[in-house]
């Protein structure tokens, strides 16, 4: 997939580009064509709908648990018949919806807050290379010094490359030396 903001190529869909940061949604997926026609098309306004939805859906479950608790008390104090047993599964329900919505609103306020953090980034990548650009002087405080005891000169498939080329070489001057 190639990032629609700098036209970097081999990313993976459904994740940031590595090289400016942009969310990369893989319009194939059906939940994005879904996503495109509400005229969501950034992962900002997706958690934005995702708040609204979550705070939406935990105020309504809640609301509705306490205006049905409140019904069917009062309707025991009028008659002093007790609630159907259905009723306390739905109670139970009702609570469990509210609370993992609100779970929800607070991991998707955690996340606009990433997203909005992310947005200070420039998103060229000529501003992102001089932006990040560390100088030698402060690196140097955060690098160890280097070991220059244990450098390896060549590797061992450099070393078996060269082994291997002498070795024919040397068979192919000795076939041929002796034709």
């Amino acid at each position: 997939m190639f990032c629609p903001n700098c036209g970097k190529g081999e990313q993976t869909p459904d994740t940031y580009c590595r090289n400016c940061g942009e969310v990369l949604t893989d319009l194939s997926d059906r939940f994005s064509l879904i996503n495109k026609m509400l005229g969501i098309e950034t992962a900002e306004k997706q958690v934005n709908v995702n708040l609204i939805v979550n705070l939406v859906t935990a105020i309504v479950s809640a609301l509705l648990l306490v205006f049905l608790n409140g019904y069917f008390d009062g309707h025991y104090t009028r008659t002093q018949e007790s609630a159907p047993p259905i009723i306390y599964l739905v109670y139970l329900f009702l609570g469990l919806v509210a609370v993992w919505q609100f779970i929800s609103f607070i991991i998707a306020l955690n996340l606009k807050s990433k997203l909005s953090g992310r947005k200070g980034i420039k998103t060229s990548t000529d501003s992102i290379a001089t932006e990040n650009t560390i100088s030698s002087a402060e690196t140097r405080e955060f690098l160890p010094p280097a070991d220059t005891e244990n450098i390896v000169p060549d590797s061992v498939t450099d070393n078996t490359t060269k082994l291997l080329q002498k070795t024919s070489r040397k068979e192919s001057f000795d076939n041929s030396g002796e034709a």
